[in-house]
Formats: structure tokens, C-alpha cells, sequence
């Protein structure tokens, strides 16, 4: 029984103690006790996805033009207020000691399924873009032009992405 009552009173005691809180909810009484600086540093930010690894061109018949067994989508997102991404292959060098390289040249790409390809044996533009849109995602496809002097093997290279922003 004592701890009740002494329960109630603290209860009591407490309404008491709460309600000139709840009196101040008028902001303008407020008297300021303190400041806090705050400071946010946003960091440049870049990012480039490419959505497979890896291309294959699977050349089976005589020399020509073959494209490659898929597509690649190419994701880039920045905060930065201009930016571009270009592209440039390296040669395509044979696992074989008996094949000459195929040059960068011979290695296509065009942008949305466009059938304007442009060789990657430059530097090459691929898409701008400015840090007020969303990531936007782009589908390349790419090319590979064979000749009659390519032997039959595997041939291995890059296509290297460079990302040029303006602060």
C-alpha cells in the first residue's frame, strides 16, 4: 500500500515537473543556450557500370564484319557538372606465336542500336552528360572487322573506358 501511494506521488510529482514543457512548445519564448556549426563536404562522385565483363565475336566464315554476342549497357552516374566518357581498344593480341595482332582499328562501336560504327583504334567520345540527371543507361554494340591475312586463333584485348569530368 505505502508503495502505491509512493508511486502516485512520483506520477504526481512528474505531471508537475512536465508540464512547464509543454508550456515552452511556443517557440518564440525560447532563449537561445547554444549553437552547433554544421559543415557537409559532398565529395566528388563517379561511377561508370559496364554490364558484362567481357565480349566475345564468335567468326566463323570468311572475313567481313561480325558483331559481338551481346551488348553492353554502360551506366554512368556523377555529381559533377560536365562529364564524358570516351573509349579506345588496345590491339588484339593472338595466344598463338604464329598470328600478327589485329589492330585496335578493326574493333567498332555504335551507341543505341545505331548502325554508325565508330572504329576504337582512337580515343573516342562515347556520351556526355551533366551532374542535374539521373544515371542514364546507354546499350553499346560493338564490331570487329576480320581480313583474309587473320589466322585462326584467339585473339585477346581491351577496350579501356576513361571518364573526363569538369569540376
Amino acid at each position: 500500500m505505502k508503495r502505491k501511494i509512493f508511486i502516485s506521488i512520483l506520477i504526481i510529482i512528474g505531471l508537475f515537473l512536465l508540464e512547464p514543457l509543454a508550456v515552452a512548445e511556443d517557440y518564440s519564448e525560447w532563449k537561445e543556450g547554444a549553437r552547433l556549426s554544421v559543415t557537409a563536404v559532398v565529395a566528388p562522385y563517379t561511377s561508370v557500370k559496364l554490364s558484362v565483363n567481357e565480349i566475345t565475336f564468335d567468326v566463323k566464315g570468311e572475313p567481313g564484319d561480325y558483331d559481338a554476342n551481346q551488348s553492353v549497357s554502360i551506366t554512368v552516374g556523377s555529381n559533377q557538372s560536365k562529364w564524358s566518357v570516351h573509349a579506345k581498344a588496345n590491339e588484339l593480341i593472338p595466344e598463338s606465336d604464329k598470328a600478327s595482332s589485329l589492330p585496335s582499328s578493326r574493333l567498332a562501336f555504335s551507341i543505341n542500336d545505331e548502325n554508325d560504327f565508330k572504329d576504337l583504334g582512337q580515343n573516342r567520345l562515347l556520351i556526355e552528360g551533366d551532374a542535374a540527371k539521373l544515371p542514364t543507361a546507354f546499350t553499346l554494340n560493338f564490331r570487329l572487322t576480320t581480313e583474309w591475312e587473320d589466322l585462326p586463333g584467339t585473339y585477346r584485348g581491351d577496350i579501356i573506358f576513361s571518364f573526363l569530368s569538369s569540376p
